[in-house]
């Protein structure tokens, strides 16, 4: 479970820098990306959204029984346009995990309650993840 959540938490930060190989590099290479607009599948379409998304997650509660880990995150996204950083929204994040890799990303824009459901997992499956909250 522990390399599970690192893995997730090391995604999180590569995304952040918008890091793409290191993202790609933890992914699985058929990993199923799921968002408002759908499905897609493969680490090529994983390495365009961390180019192109703009985004910055935060994670606040974690949530485990692998293969699936849900992340309920701060997110803010990169205005195009602007470069500015925007306002701050809740989401939350199902993770699969498949032999050390993240096989599926599913980002719940209804919040936590679905993304557990989804994964089957409840309030019971919190973990504490050790250190200090990490920057948008």
């Amino acid at each position: 479970m522990n390399e599970a959540i690192s893995l997730v938490t090391r995604f999180e930060e590569a995304v952040n820098r918008q890091a793409v190989a290191e993202a790609a590099g933890m992914a699985a290479e058929d990993v199923a990306i799921t968002g408002p607009r759908g499905t897609a599948h493969g680490v090529d379409v994983l390495r365009r959204w961390v180019a192109d998304s703009g985004i910055r997650l935060t994670s606040r509660r974690l949530f485990v029984r692998l293969p699936h880990l849900v992340a309920e995150q701060t997110a803010r996204w990169h205005d195009p346009g602007t470069g500015a950083l925007g306002d701050a929204t809740t989401v939350a994040t199902l993770f699969t995990v498949r032999d050390s890799k993240i096989a599926g990303i599913a980002r719940y824009d209804s919040g936590l309650a679905a993304a557990l459901l989804a994964a089957g997992l409840a309030e019971i499956d919190e973990v504490v993840v050790p250190g200090p909250p990490r920057a948008v």
